[in-house]
Protein backbone atom coordinates (compact mmCIF):
# COMPACT_ATOMS: atom_id res chain seq x y z
CA UNK A 1 0.00 0.00 0.00
CA UNK A 2 1.37 3.41 -0.98
CA UNK A 3 1.30 6.14 1.69
CA UNK A 4 1.26 9.70 0.38
CA UNK A 5 2.69 12.96 1.70
CA UNK A 6 0.61 16.12 1.90
CA UNK A 7 2.35 17.40 -1.24
CA UNK A 8 1.49 14.22 -3.14
CA UNK A 9 -2.16 14.45 -2.07
CA UNK A 10 -2.29 18.03 -3.26
CA UNK A 11 -0.83 16.99 -6.60
CA UNK A 12 -3.30 14.12 -6.94
CA UNK A 13 -6.22 16.48 -6.31
CA UNK A 14 -4.87 18.96 -8.89
CA UNK A 15 -4.43 16.19 -11.47
CA UNK A 16 -7.97 14.92 -10.88
CA UNK A 17 -9.44 18.40 -11.41
CA UNK A 18 -7.24 19.05 -14.47
CA UNK A 19 -8.58 15.87 -16.06
CA UNK A 20 -12.24 16.70 -15.41
CA UNK A 21 -13.08 15.22 -12.02
CA UNK A 22 -14.67 18.01 -10.00
CA UNK A 23 -13.94 18.56 -6.31
CA UNK A 24 -17.65 18.52 -5.52
CA UNK A 25 -17.95 15.10 -7.18
CA UNK A 26 -15.22 13.77 -4.91
CA UNK A 27 -16.98 15.36 -1.93
CA UNK A 28 -20.16 13.57 -2.97
CA UNK A 29 -18.45 10.19 -2.86
CA UNK A 30 -16.76 11.05 0.45
CA UNK A 31 -20.17 11.84 1.92
CA UNK A 32 -21.71 8.62 0.64
CA UNK A 33 -18.87 6.56 2.11
CA UNK A 34 -19.35 8.16 5.52
CA UNK A 35 -22.98 7.05 5.59
CA UNK A 36 -21.87 3.54 4.67
CA UNK A 37 -19.22 3.59 7.41
CA UNK A 38 -21.87 4.56 9.97
CA UNK A 39 -23.73 1.37 9.02
CA UNK A 40 -20.57 -0.75 9.22
CA UNK A 41 -19.78 0.73 12.65
CA UNK A 42 -23.40 0.19 13.73
CA UNK A 43 -23.90 3.79 14.82
CA UNK A 44 -27.45 3.86 16.26
CA UNK A 45 -29.83 5.87 14.11
CA UNK A 46 -31.16 7.65 17.22
CA UNK A 47 -27.71 9.10 17.94
CA UNK A 48 -27.37 12.88 18.01
CA UNK A 49 -24.77 13.45 15.28
CA UNK A 50 -22.88 16.73 14.94
CA UNK A 51 -20.67 17.45 11.94
CA UNK A 52 -18.07 20.12 12.70
CA UNK A 53 -17.03 21.74 9.42
CA UNK A 54 -14.12 23.98 8.53
CA UNK A 55 -13.75 26.32 5.57
CA UNK A 56 -12.10 24.09 2.98
CA UNK A 57 -12.65 20.85 1.12
CA UNK A 58 -12.71 18.77 4.31
CA UNK A 59 -15.62 20.92 5.46
CA UNK A 60 -17.30 20.18 2.14
CA UNK A 61 -16.87 16.46 2.77
CA UNK A 62 -18.66 16.94 6.08
CA UNK A 63 -21.51 18.87 4.48
CA UNK A 64 -21.94 16.16 1.87
CA UNK A 65 -21.91 13.50 4.60
CA UNK A 66 -24.64 15.38 6.47
CA UNK A 67 -27.05 15.04 3.54
CA UNK A 68 -26.30 11.34 3.04
CA UNK A 69 -26.62 10.58 6.75
CA UNK A 70 -29.98 12.35 6.96
CA UNK A 71 -31.15 10.50 3.85
CA UNK A 72 -30.24 7.24 5.60
CA UNK A 73 -32.07 8.02 8.81
CA UNK A 74 -29.67 9.81 11.16
CA UNK A 75 -30.43 13.03 13.04
CA UNK A 76 -27.65 15.47 12.12
CA UNK A 77 -26.74 19.04 13.06
CA UNK A 78 -23.93 21.03 11.45
CA UNK A 79 -21.56 23.33 13.30
CA UNK A 80 -19.96 25.57 10.69
CA UNK A 81 -16.94 27.63 11.68
CA UNK A 82 -17.83 30.37 9.19
CA UNK A 83 -19.92 30.95 6.09
CA UNK A 84 -16.69 31.94 4.29
CA UNK A 85 -16.21 28.52 2.71
CA UNK A 86 -15.00 27.24 -0.65
CA UNK A 87 -17.38 27.32 -3.63
CA UNK A 88 -17.49 23.52 -3.76
CA UNK A 89 -18.36 23.30 -0.07
CA UNK A 90 -21.03 25.98 -0.56
CA UNK A 91 -22.65 23.79 -3.22
CA UNK A 92 -23.32 21.15 -0.55
CA UNK A 93 -24.31 23.76 2.06
CA UNK A 94 -27.03 25.13 -0.22
CA UNK A 95 -28.57 21.67 -0.50
CA UNK A 96 -28.63 21.36 3.30
CA UNK A 97 -30.30 24.75 3.62
CA UNK A 98 -33.04 23.62 1.24
CA UNK A 99 -33.45 20.53 3.45
CA UNK A 100 -33.78 22.81 6.52
CA UNK A 101 -30.94 21.05 8.28
CA UNK A 102 -29.98 22.75 11.59
CA UNK A 103 -26.80 24.75 10.96
CA UNK A 104 -25.04 26.61 13.79
CA UNK A 105 -22.46 29.24 12.85
CA UNK A 106 -19.68 29.35 15.40
CA UNK A 107 -18.62 32.87 14.50
CA UNK A 108 -22.22 34.09 15.06
CA UNK A 109 -23.12 32.15 18.22
CA UNK A 110 -20.12 30.52 19.85
CA UNK A 111 -22.03 29.43 22.96
CA UNK A 112 -24.68 27.63 20.91
CA UNK A 113 -22.01 25.99 18.76
CA UNK A 114 -20.16 24.77 21.85
CA UNK A 115 -23.38 23.41 23.35
CA UNK A 116 -24.24 21.62 20.10
CA UNK A 117 -20.86 19.87 20.13
CA UNK A 118 -21.11 19.07 23.83
CA UNK A 119 -24.57 17.49 23.45
CA UNK A 120 -23.62 15.23 20.54
CA UNK A 121 -23.29 11.47 20.85
CA UNK A 122 -21.27 11.19 17.63
CA UNK A 123 -19.07 13.86 16.05
CA UNK A 124 -17.66 13.93 12.55
CA UNK A 125 -14.43 15.90 12.43
CA UNK A 126 -14.49 17.83 9.16
CA UNK A 127 -12.42 20.77 10.36
CA UNK A 128 -8.85 20.83 9.00
CA UNK A 129 -7.39 18.78 6.16
CA UNK A 130 -3.93 17.97 4.88
CA UNK A 131 -3.02 21.62 4.15
CA UNK A 132 -2.41 22.38 7.83
CA UNK A 133 0.80 24.32 8.48
CA UNK A 134 1.73 24.56 12.16
CA UNK A 135 -0.69 24.24 15.03
CA UNK A 136 -4.45 24.97 14.76
CA UNK A 137 -5.27 28.60 15.52
CA UNK A 138 -8.30 30.02 17.37
CA UNK A 139 -11.16 29.25 17.18
CA UNK A 140 -10.18 25.86 15.70
CA UNK A 141 -8.13 24.87 18.72
CA UNK A 142 -11.10 25.47 21.04
CA UNK A 143 -13.40 23.48 18.75
CA UNK A 144 -10.95 20.57 18.83
CA UNK A 145 -10.94 20.69 22.63
CA UNK A 146 -14.74 20.39 22.64
CA UNK A 147 -14.66 17.52 20.13
CA UNK A 148 -12.23 15.63 22.36
CA UNK A 149 -14.57 15.51 25.35
CA UNK A 150 -14.68 11.88 26.59
CA UNK A 151 -18.44 11.52 26.10
CA UNK A 152 -18.13 11.74 22.30
CA UNK A 153 -17.66 9.07 19.68
CA UNK A 154 -15.48 10.80 17.07
CA UNK A 155 -15.00 9.88 13.41
CA UNK A 156 -12.47 11.95 11.48
CA UNK A 157 -12.43 12.71 7.78
CA UNK A 158 -9.14 12.07 5.95
CA UNK A 159 -6.95 12.55 9.04
CA UNK A 160 -7.59 13.98 12.51
CA UNK A 161 -7.67 17.77 12.51
CA UNK A 162 -4.41 19.13 13.88
CA UNK A 163 -2.23 16.27 12.59
CA UNK A 164 0.51 16.85 10.02
CA UNK A 165 -0.43 14.65 7.06
CA UNK A 166 3.18 13.81 6.20
CA UNK A 167 4.88 13.09 9.52
CA UNK A 168 1.94 12.40 11.85
CA UNK A 169 3.01 15.01 14.40
CA UNK A 170 0.51 17.10 16.35
CA UNK A 171 2.06 20.47 17.14
CA UNK A 172 -0.90 21.70 19.16
CA UNK A 173 -4.54 20.74 19.54
CA UNK A 174 -5.35 17.51 17.70
CA UNK A 175 -8.58 15.54 17.37
CA UNK A 176 -8.57 12.08 18.96
CA UNK A 177 -10.77 9.89 16.78
CA UNK A 178 -12.19 6.42 17.32
CA UNK A 179 -12.08 5.93 13.54
CA UNK A 180 -10.76 7.82 10.53
CA UNK A 181 -12.17 7.66 7.00
CA UNK A 182 -9.23 8.71 4.85
CA UNK A 183 -9.69 9.48 1.16
CA UNK A 184 -7.98 8.27 -2.05
CA UNK A 185 -4.65 7.30 -0.45
CA UNK A 186 -3.54 6.68 3.13
CA UNK A 187 -1.41 9.51 4.44
CA UNK A 188 2.22 9.04 5.38
CA UNK A 189 1.23 10.27 8.85
CA UNK A 190 -0.37 6.89 9.52
CA UNK A 191 3.03 5.21 9.39
CA UNK A 192 3.98 7.07 12.57
CA UNK A 193 3.10 4.65 15.36
CA UNK A 194 2.49 7.51 17.79
CA UNK A 195 -0.24 8.90 15.51
CA UNK A 196 -2.40 5.80 16.07
CA UNK A 197 -3.56 7.33 19.38
CA UNK A 198 -5.26 10.04 17.32
CA UNK A 199 -6.58 8.35 14.19
CA UNK A 200 -7.92 5.09 15.71
CA UNK A 201 -9.31 2.47 13.32
CA UNK A 202 -8.45 3.39 9.76
CA UNK A 203 -10.64 3.10 6.66
CA UNK A 204 -9.67 4.13 3.13
CA UNK A 205 -12.35 5.31 0.67
CA UNK A 206 -12.43 5.44 -3.13
CA UNK A 207 -13.44 8.90 -4.42
CA UNK A 208 -13.37 8.07 -8.12
CA UNK A 209 -9.83 8.97 -9.16
CA UNK A 210 -8.73 6.75 -12.08
CA UNK A 211 -5.67 4.52 -12.15
CA UNK A 212 -3.61 6.59 -14.59
CA UNK A 213 -3.66 9.57 -12.23
CA UNK A 214 -2.50 7.47 -9.28
CA UNK A 215 0.38 6.33 -11.50
CA UNK A 216 1.46 9.97 -11.77
CA UNK A 217 2.14 9.82 -8.02
CA UNK A 218 3.77 6.37 -8.07
CA UNK A 219 3.35 3.37 -10.36
CA UNK A 220 0.65 1.08 -9.01
CA UNK A 221 -0.25 3.49 -6.19
CA UNK A 222 -4.01 3.05 -6.54
CA UNK A 223 -5.32 0.96 -3.63
CA UNK A 224 -7.22 -2.27 -4.47
CA UNK A 225 -10.67 -0.76 -4.08
CA UNK A 226 -12.08 -3.39 -6.45
CA UNK A 227 -11.72 -5.95 -3.65
CA UNK A 228 -13.52 -3.81 -1.06
CA UNK A 229 -17.10 -4.92 -0.31
CA UNK A 230 -18.25 -1.46 0.84
CA UNK A 231 -16.20 0.73 -1.50
CA UNK A 232 -13.62 1.34 1.21
CA UNK A 233 -10.82 -0.70 2.75
CA UNK A 234 -10.15 -1.38 6.42
CA UNK A 235 -6.43 -0.79 6.89
CA UNK A 236 -4.66 -2.86 9.50
CA UNK A 237 -2.01 -0.86 11.33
Amino acid sequence: MYYASAQEMERLDRLAVAHGLEIRQMMELAGFHMATLFKVLRVPSQSAVTVVCGKGNKGGDGLSATRHLINHGWNVTVVLMSREISDDARHHLKLLEKMRVPIVLLNNDESKARATIQNANVIIDALIGYHLAGSPRPPFDAAIAEINAPSHRVIAYDLPSGMDATNGHCLGACVKAESTLTLALPKRAFQNSEARTYYGDLYLADIGIPNFLYDEIANGARPPFQTAPHGFIRLEQ
